[in-house]
């Protein structure tokens, strides 16, 4: 940022020395230094509050990584990167993918339509409708062909 101010002083030197103030070009070039100079002025202005705005963001992540470590623990479940501490879950491998994907147990008994779908794809792995059908990947891929 220094490099830009220290360019458009030497801009503003340059036009001093051309003596050019007294005619409408060097007006309108002497308005023009003067833009680029508080255009300078606020670019560092923007790149102090962003680096203010990046280690308050920092500061934030820590602290986030430290509340999780203590609401969640160390031992992660293998498919939802959450502590699951005995609660009753159920593991579903997606069909699309084969990624394990877990959800609470108390889902099964809802009366309320409800579907599952995988984090990595998308794809619905689990739904209380009977009316949808699943489709298998690879019988999808053989009824292409």
């Amino acid at each position: 940022m220094k490099d830009v101010l220290k360019q458009v002083a030497y801009l503003q030197g340059l036009a001093d020395g051309m003596e050019l103030e007294d005619t409408k070009e060097g007006r309108v070039i002497s308005e023009m230094l003067n833009l680029l100079e508080d255009m300078a002025d606020y670019i560092g202005f923007l790149r102090e509050q962003q680096e203010d705005m990046e280690d308050y963001m920092e500061s934030i992540d820590s602290d986030l990584s430290d509340l999780e470590d203590e609401v969640y623990g160390d031992e992660d479940c293998c498919c939802c990167e959450e502590d699951c501490d005995g609660e009753d879950m159920i593991d579903v491998e997606c069909p699309c993918c084969h990624e394990i994907v877990c959800f609470d147990a108390d889902i099964l008994e809802d009366e309320d339509l409800v579907e599952v779908t995988c984090p990595v794809c998308n794809a619905v792995v689990y739904t209380n409708d009977e009316d949808i059908e699943f489709i298998d990947e690879d019988e999808a891929d053989k009824d292409e062909e």
